[in-house]
Order: C-alpha cells, then structure tokens, then sequence
C-alpha cells in the first residue's frame, strides 16, 4: 500500500497566530451584517425611496443605520422652516434591539470558532485581535463620505460595536468551551467545594433568588409581549395610516417594517412600564400610564399608532400583570425547593409560623429586588431620544419603574408562593405543612431522604 507523497515545504499551510485568526472572524462578522444593511438601504435608494441625490448619501445613510443597530448615538442636523441656512443639530438615540440581535448572532458564532481554535487559557489572544478588528471597521463607518445631516462621532462608532462584539463573542466563546476552566483556565466548580456545608446552602439559596426574579423578568417580558401583539392588532388601521403617510415606495414600506420590528423590544418594555404604573414618555410633554395618560403628537412612525388614548378605569386591572409575574416566580421557587432559610427559622425558634412567615416575605422581597434591579439595563436601553424639540424624552422611567415593579413582583411572589405552597399541602393530604418547597417533612413531619441527606 503506497502512501501519499509528502507535500513540498513551501505549499504546507501555516497555522495562522490567534489573534490574526480573530481579526479575520471579526473582519468577516463586521461585512457580512454591514451587507445585510447596505444591501436593502442601496435598493431603497435605487428606487427613489430616500432623498439623496448621491450614492454616497445612500452609503452614508446604510452606515449609519450599521452603527444604529451597534448603539452608537447619531447626530442629526435639519434645517427650520423658517430659516432654511440655520441647522438644528440633536443626538438620536433609539436602538432597534430586534435587529441588533443579527450582528450580535453572527459575533456569537465567530467567538464559538476562536473558542474551537484556541488553547486553554490562550483565548484572550483571538479576542484582543477581533474586539481591535470590530473597532476598525466602526471607525472606518464613521467617517463614510456623505452629508452633515446624519454623522456618529468616531469614539463612540468604535467602541460601542467593539462592545457588543466582545460580549456576544465572550458569550459563544462559552457556550462553545462548557465550561470557564476550559476557557480561561477558572474552575468555578472545584472552588464551590471546598465551602463548607452551610455556605453551599445560602449559596443555593441565593442562587434560587436570582433564578426565580429572572423567571419574574421572562413572565413580566411575555405578557407584556403579547399585551403590545394585541394592541397592535386592534390598532392595525391607525398603523396602516400611518405607514401609508410615511410613502417610500414599496422597498421603502418594506425597510421602516423591517425597523418596527426591530423596535418591538423597546414597544415591550414600554408596555412594562405602562402596566407597571409609573409609565412611560414619548415626548417631553406625554405620559402613558394605567393611572393616567397625557398624549400628544407622536413621531411618523407606524406601530406609534398604537398608542394608547385617553385613559379609562379598565386598564387598573392591568397591574394584575407585573403581580401575575411574580406569583409565577412564587410558584417556581416552591417547586424549587431550595427556601434553607425556612428550615434554618425553624429550627431556632421552633414556630412554623413564624418561620414561614418571615422566610416567604425574605424571599418575595429578594426576589422583587432583583427582578426590579435586572429590569435597569433593559429599561434603560429601551429609552432614548430624536434629538429636536420634546422628542429629547422618549421611554420608561427607569427608575421609578424598576421601583414599582419590585413592589408589584414581590407582592405576587407572597401570594403565589403560600398559594402553591397550600394547593401542595391539601393534594398530598400531610398533616404537617412541608418546609423547603414540600420536600422537608413527610405525613409525620419527619425528614425526607433528601432533607437528611443535606
């Protein structure tokens, strides 16, 4: 059996240093989603959809859009009516996060390949040389040829498409290695035994509070989700009025679809904050809230005709959402089972009373917090602004928000947790109520297996 001839030293391909393989991931990431947007912007131009007389305007415009779906800030200049030479410059700031989700899926796929063509703990080299990659190609963005109506500032157009980048790259990088020991070397598992057993245990504990205010956030986030689909479609005529004034042609209808879809996660956190109660602005001069509404003239844009109107005494009944939220999350932590802190009261003052009491109103008010502290980021993301008159306040306020919603997750927690706690107790038929979620005590209030074992 003969074998292959060896190849000539010259034509053996050379392993390429990890940080040049990054810049290439990134280099590749950066074309392909700035594609996805120049293509459908140059259609729209083609058929007279924009006002650019150039092809370098419509460049210009698809740029911008880029580093719009990067969270960069845009400065926008217009003239006034009354005086066409004078310009009025703003900062618009509206992300859609629907959108966002393309470049940030095709960084999470480049970070999963410089995850498979790194060593342990030899990753950061592949990262350096991509993240530094991203950042050229924003700054390049930036400084496309164009008119001064539509400009980003070249720091933020670098670093802000370098950051998603790293943190959607950094997230695949993970998923692709399994564990952080194998990807910088960090053995999260083998530190957490070696704690003692107690330690273990408020750990746990701990641990089944962030889980349950992120279940809290997931339900919040759906059932707001659909309050927005419905209202939209109640709403459909005033929307189709709308798109209809906009024109644009057909590419043109297509490309400000495209962007009410990409906006759909902001309309959601909005609806948020409207069932929450302390609402939320478009414009300086409105309010939208289920204790209240203020409208006023809204910005031409389709799916903002879906607003709500005047108020009506109805929409109270909305707050049973962000509520309904956290009993969900109150449910959920009693199937968990993880409530130490019950077993914890019990055994040094011996009520059951009490221990229950005081263990459910800690752990709705843990969860209530973090379910209001892990709605800040969306929440603020989620606001922005247009940059002319009172469209420099458009969104939730945080806040008071955050606030509110804390209140309301952490009242449905209580409630949800004793109910299921109580359905639990009267399907089993124990004569004694279960602690730790139902998995403590058997019909004789003796340890179950499990608990023993702990």
């Amino acid at each position: 059996m003969s074998s292959r001839p060896a190849a000539p030293r010259l034509l053996r391909p050379v392993p390429l240093p990890l940080w040049l393989q990054g810049v290439v991931e990134a280099l590749v990431t950066a074309m392909i989603s700035l594609l996805a947007v120049m293509v459908p912007t140059l259609a729209v131009w083609a058929t007279g959809g924009f006002e650019r007389p150039t092809i370098e305007g419509a460049v210009q415009v698809g740029g911008v859009l880029w580093l719009a779906l990067h969270a960069v800030p845009v400065t926008v200049a217009t003239a006034m009516p009354t005086a066409p030479d004078h310009l009025i410059t703003g900062t618009a700031w509206l992300v859609p996060w629907g959108l966002t989700l393309v470049p940030l899926a095709l960084s999470w796929r480049a970070g999963r390949r410089l995850a498979r063509a790194s060593y342990r703990d030899q990753a950061w080299q592949a990262f350096v040389g991509a993240v530094g990659a991203y950042a050229l190609v924003g700054l390049a963005v930036a400084f496309l040829p164009g008119t001064d109506e539509l400009t980003a500032h070249p720091a933020p157009a670098a670093l802000l498409p370098a950051l998603l980048f790293g943190v959607a790259a950094l997230a695949g990088a993970r998923r692709e290695a399994g564990t952080w020991a194998h990807l910088i070397g960090l053995d999260l598992t083998e530190r957490i035994s070696r704690r003692s057993q107690y330690e273990r245990w408020a750990g746990s504990y701990a641990w089944s509070v962030v889980r349950a205010a992120a279940v809290a956030v997931l339900a919040l986030t759906g059932l707001n989700a659909l309050l927005v689909a419905g209202r939209l479609a109640v709403e459909w005529t005033a929307v189709v009025t709308v798109a209809e004034a906009i024109g644009g042609g057909p590419l043109g209808g297509l490309l400000v679809a495209l962007l009410q879809i990409g906006w759909l996660p902001t309309f959601t956190a909005w609806s948020i904050a409207w069932t929450a109660g302390p609402g939320f602005s478009v414009g300086a001069d409105s309010l939208y809230s289920v204790f209240g509404a203020t409208p006023a003239t809204a910005p031409a844009l389709p799916a903002l005709g879906a607003l709500p109107g005047t108020w009506s005494p109805w929409q109270l009944l909305l707050l049973a959402v962000p509520i309904g939220a956290g009993a969900v999350a109150g449910v959920w932590l009693l199937r968990e089972g993880e409530n130490h802190l019950d077993d914890w009261l019990h055994t040094r003052h011996g009520s059951r009373a009490v221990s229950l009491t005081l263990s459910t109103l800690a752990l709705a008010v843990l969860t209530g917090l973090l379910a209001g502290l892990l709605l800040l980021v969306p929440l603020a993301l989620t606001s922005g602004t247009l940059g002319l008159g009172t469209l420099t306040d458009i969104g939730p306020h945080v806040w008071a928000v955050s606030a509110a919603v804390a209140g309301w997750v952490a009242l449905g927690c209580a409630a949800g947790y004793l109910t299921a706690l109580a359905v639990a107790g009267h399907r089993d038929g124990a004569t004694t109520v279960p602690r730790s979620g139902g998995r403590a005590t058997g019909l004789r209030g003796r340890p179950s297996p499990r608990r023993a074992r702990d």
